[in-house]
C-alpha cells in the first residue's frame, strides 16, 4: 500500500482547504435512510441518481491498521450508501463521481471531504468492510440496479459527527444544480 500515507496526507491538506470553503454549507434536512434524487455536478452522466445514506460507523484504530490505512490521528468512519439510476442511462465514466473524495463528513460544524482513496488502496479486509468496486457499480447503475458504495471518512479526533454528505451534486428538488451538497444527519456514530 505504498503511497496510501502520502495520499492521505495530501488529501488531509486538501480536505482542510475544502472544509474552510465548505464550512458555510447548510446541513440539509435529510436523515440517514432518506432517499434523495440528484444530478451529478459536472459529470459525464446527465441523468438523475437516487442516493440513500444507510449507515455511519466509527472505526477503531486497530481496524484502520487492518485496512492498511493510517488516519494520522483523526477519528475514522465508514459511511455506507446505496445508489440507483433514477432517470437517464448511466455513463460508466461517471463512476469516479462516487469515489471516496466525493463524500464528506460534518463534525463540529465543519464539512471535510473524504481522502482520495484509489481502488488499489483497498485491501481485501477494507473491501469487505467498505465496498467500492468500480465495475460492479457501473454494471448495477447501467442495468437499473442498485449499487452499494462506501466511503472512508475522517474527522478531527474527539469531534462530534453531525452528518455525512455527497459533495458533487444538489438535490433535484432543493435548488439549482451545483448550489449545495446533499447532507444526511447522522445518528450517534
Amino acid at each position: 500500500m505504498q503511497g496510501t500515507a502520502a495520499r492521505l496526507t495530501t488529501a488531509g491538506a486538501l480536505a482542510v482547504a475544502a472544509a474552510m470553503t465548505l464550512a458555510g454549507c447548510a446541513q440539509g434536512g435529510h436523515d440517514i435512510g432518506d432517499s434523495v434524487t440528484t444530478k451529478l455536478n459536472g459529470s459525464a452522466f446527465h441523468g438523475q441518481l437516487d442516493i440513500r445514506a444507510t449507515k455511519v460507523e466509527r472505526v477503531t484504530a486497530r481496524a484502520m491498521d487492518q485496512f492498511g490505512l493510517d488516519p494520522k490521528g483523526d477519528d475514522a468512519y465508514l459511511a455506507h450508501f446505496t445508489v440507483r439510476t433514477e432517470r437517464g442511462t448511466f455513463d460508466t465514466d461517471a463512476v469516479g463521481d462516487l469515489a471516496n473524495d466525493a463524500w464528506g463528513l460534518r463534525a463540529d460544524d465543519r464539512l471535510q471531504a473524504g481522502p482520495e482513496l484509489d481502488a488499489a488502496d483497498r485491501n481485501a479486509v477494507l473491501q469487505d468492510a467498505c465496498p467500492f468496486d468500480r465495475s460492479a457499480i457501473a454494471e448495477a447503475l447501467t442495468s437499473d440496479g442498485t449499487a452499494d458504495v462506501c466511503a472512508v471518512l475522517l474527522a478531527p479526533e474527539g469531534s462530534t459527527v453531525e452528518a455525512v454528505s455527497y459533495l458533487r451534486a444538489a438535490p433535484v428538488d432543493e435548488g439549482p444544480e451545483g448550489d449545495a451538497t446533499i447532507t444526511w444527519r447522522a445518528p450517534e456514530a
